[in-house]
Parts: C-alpha cells; sequence; structure tokens
C-alpha cells in the first residue's frame, strides 16, 4: 500500500516530468543531427504487370527533400538510398491511373530517414496490343526528267506493337526510298518508320518486320548529254614497242536516249574495236561509234583514230672485237687486247634487232711507224643508234718490222 501511493501521489507532476523528458531529448537530437541529402534518388518499379507498359509519368520523378540523422562518422551519397514503387496491385488500363506510395530505404542501418519528397506518384499503366497498318513508300521528288512508276512492296501491311495510347497514334508504317538521278530503277531495303496522321515519328513502338522490299521502274524523258569517246583497243604492239599516245577526232560527241540507257554508257561513248596486234609503228583508222540499244549519236561521221606506237629507249652492252684500220702489208701490228665493250643506245626493237656477231670496234694505224703507240678505239653504229661509253676508250698498238713478202714468181 505504501507503494502504490508512493507511485500514484502527485502523479500527473511525475507523468509530465516524464514526457517533457522524452519531448527535450528528441528534440535536442533533431536539432543536434538533422541533415538534408542535396541530391536526387532515382524511382525503380517492381513488379509491373505483364504486358503493360509505363506510360506515366514519363519521365519517372525523382526522390528529392530526404532528411536524415546519421551519426557524423557515417558517408552519405546517392548510393545511401533506395526509391522504389510496388506496381503489384496496380490497374492496367489506357484511361485509367493509379496512386502508388514511394518507398525510400537506406542501405545503411546507421542512417535513419525522417522525410522525403514525393511520397506518392500517379502511374498510368497501358495494355500492351498491337494493330496492322500499311505501308507507304515515300520516295520525295524523283529527279527533274525522271518518270518513277508504282511502287512494289514485299509487304502491303506490317503489324505494329506497344502501350495502347501510342498504338493508336500509329497511321501507317513509312518505308524511305531514294531514286538516283542516273534513272537507274530502284530496289532497296528501307527500315520502317512508324508515322502519325499529320507525319510525325511515333517512337516506343515495334514493327513485326523491321524492313521491306521496294521495287520500282524508272523512266525518262529523251535528253542530250555530251560524252568523251574511248576508243576501244584490242591486242598488243610487237615485243619492244609501247602505244605511247592516241589522237581522237571528234574527242568528244553528243549522245541522245533516255536515262537508263544513257546510264549504260558509263560516261564515255566506246568505239568499234581497233585492232594493234604485231604492229611497230602508228595505226591509223576511221571507225564508226559502238553505242548501247536506245542511245544514238548526233555524229554522222566516223571518228578518226591515230594510236601512236613507238619503242621505249633503252642501253645494251657489247664485247666486240677490235681490227686494224690502215695497216701496212710490211708491218706487224700487235694489240693490248682484242676486243673492247661497247654501250649502245636506241629503241628496244632496234637494239633487239641487232646481230652480236657482226658488230666490230676498230683503230687506225695508218701513218704510223715502228714503236709504241697509243690509238683511240672508233665504232660506227648501225642508223637509229648512238654509241655510249667505251671500256677501254684507248688501246696500245704496238708496230714492228713485218716478214719480207714471198716474191712473185716470173712467168716461164
Amino acid at each position: 500500500m505504501r507503494l502504490i501511493r508512493f507511485v500514484v501521489r502527485n502523479w500527473p507532476l511525475k507523468i509530465g516530468a516524464v514526457l517533457l523528458a522524452v519531448i527535450l531529448y528528441g528534440a535536442m537530437v533533431v536539432l543536434q543531427t538533422s541533415q538534408e541529402f542535396p541530391g536526387m534518388v532515382a524511382v525503380e518499379t517492381t513488379n509491373q504487370p505483364g504486358q503493360s507498359y509505363l506510360v506515366k509519368p514519363d519521365p519517372m520523378p525523382q526522390v528529392g527533400h530526404i532528411k536524415y540523422i546519421a551519426p557524423g562518422d557515417v558517408p552519405i551519397s546517392q548510393a545511401s538510398f533506395r526509391a522504389t514503387i510496388d506496381l503489384s496491385n496496380a490497374k492496367v488500363s489506357d484511361s485509367a491511373y493509379n496512386w502508388f506510395k514511394v518507398t525510400l530505404v537506406t542501405t545503411d542501418p546507421r542512417i535513419q530517414i525522417l522525410d522525403y519528397q514525393p511520397q506518392q506518384i500517379r502511374v498510368t499503366l497501358d495494355p500492351i496490343i498491337e494493330k496492322q497498318v500499311d505501308v507507304h513508300v515515300d520516295y520525295g521528288t524523283p529527279p527533274a526528267g525522271l518518270q518513277p512508276g508504282a511502287p512494289v512492296v514485299s509487304q502491303s501491311t506490317v503489324m505494329v506493337s506497344g502501350a495502347a495510347s501510342i498504338v493508336a497514334r500509329v497511321s501507317y508504317a513509312d518505308a524511305q526510298v531514294r531514286i538516283d538521278s542516273s534513272g537507274l530503277d530502284v530496289s532497296q531495303d528501307p527500315t520502317l518508320i512508324a508515322l502519325d496522321a499529320s507525319g510525325a515519328v511515333v517512337d516506343n513502338v515495334t514493327f513485326s518486320q523491321q524492313t521491306v522490299h521496294v521495287e520500282i521502274q524508272v523512266g525518262s524523258q529523251i535528253r542530250s548529254e555530251s560524252v568523251p569517246v574511248s576508243p576501244v583497243i584490242r591486242g598488243d604492239p610487237a615485243p619492244g614497242y609501247d602505244i605511247t599516245s592516241i589522237d581522237v577526232t571528234p574527242s568528244v560527241v553528243s549522245v541522245r536516249g533516255q536515262a537508263d540507257a544513257l546510264a549504260l554508257l558509263g560516261s564515255k561513248a566506246g568505239t568499234a574495236s581497233i585492232s594493234v596486234a604485231g604492229a611497230t609503228s602508228d595505226v591509223s583508222v576511221k571507225v564508226n561509234l559502238s553505242l548501247p540499244d536506245g542511245v544514238t549519236s548526233d555524229t554522222t561521221g566516223q571518228i578518226t583514230i591515230v594510236i601512236h606506237i613507238a619503242s621505249p629507249a633503252s642501253t645494251r652492252s657489247f664485247d666486240v672485237g677490235v681490227i686494224v684500220d690502215g695497216a701496212r702489208s710490211d708491218r706487224a701490228y700487235s694489240l693490248s687486247t682484242d676486243s673492247v665493250v661497247v654501250t649502245l643506245g636506241g629503241a628496244t626493237a632496234a637494239l633487239n634487232a641487232l646481230d652480236p656477231t657482226t658488230l666490230v670496234a676498230a683503230v687506225s694505224v695508218a701513218g704510223l711507224d715502228n714503236g709504241t703507240h697509243t690509238v683511240t678505239v672508233s665504232f660506227a653504229a648501225p642508223a637509229g643508234i648512238r654509241v655510249l661509253p667505251i671500256r677501254p676508250a684507248v688501246i696500245t698498238v704496238t708496230i714492228s718490222i713485218g716478214p719480207a713478202p714471198t716474191p712473185t714468181p716470173s712467168p716461164s
């Protein structure tokens, strides 16, 4: 009884004291350690229902104004928090929306979260649907003079899938191709693009196939253009000869035809073939143009072609014997060498035609008396051949009295 009287005596004062102590302690803790994280934390979605697409909010808002308490030695960063919304009970509808509580947790138990914003997010989940749309071919404005035919598409319709509210905006699948100014027929595989009724691109949808094959026959009006004449040459000149240049008269002609036919020319007009097989000199001919079907030329006469052929210059060395020129019959002549190396220059074909066994060098001894003499070696080159260095250019000739001539017998 005494204990009970002690406990209940002045009980209002005692309860008030306890409450005051708790309030003062809490206020002291908050005032000393409460802080606000300056960064933002991305909100993650969990347990999203299958066959649904998160339409709104886009983008998902981030959690900020995070107030917390933590010891001073605890590092605080964006990784210290994780924000989520649980969509397991979400209603999937393209017209209804749901409010979901944002749960913010800390990855460090020493951190105590006091407050954060927002704490609720309005979410709209669309059902995933698909529908069939037409494929439209867009080739833009054709180059001048070209007349494209009707496009032929491998697939006239495709299925488009995605969020119901987004798929509803898709009007058609656009296949963009390009018509070249050459006038060649189109055969391309463009990637499909989802467009709405105004021609704006609709993102975040998927087609049942990403590309289609498009073919367009391209016609054109008759037109003219100037192209250079390109002679068609057949065969090779004789060994040692090359084509050095070609003269074409006229060098440029005017041709007419549709663009696709003109494209076959390759920006040049060919001629009938011209043979230079085995040629050793210039070939001059008159030939006609050789044009593809559907292409004509305003040039009515033949084309004059002159193909210049020459043998390139080269050099060659020969080991030739040395003879004495102007020798006397009563003298004996001894040469320091009986052969020299003669280097000749000229057309390769002319050098190839030389017979080394017919080549000979000479030293002149006319007017020289007995004794040793230094004389210059000479060489007479064939026409069109020039003499380059002779080694040695001078040799020594020793002249002595020769044997007496044999007397001529008298007639009986």
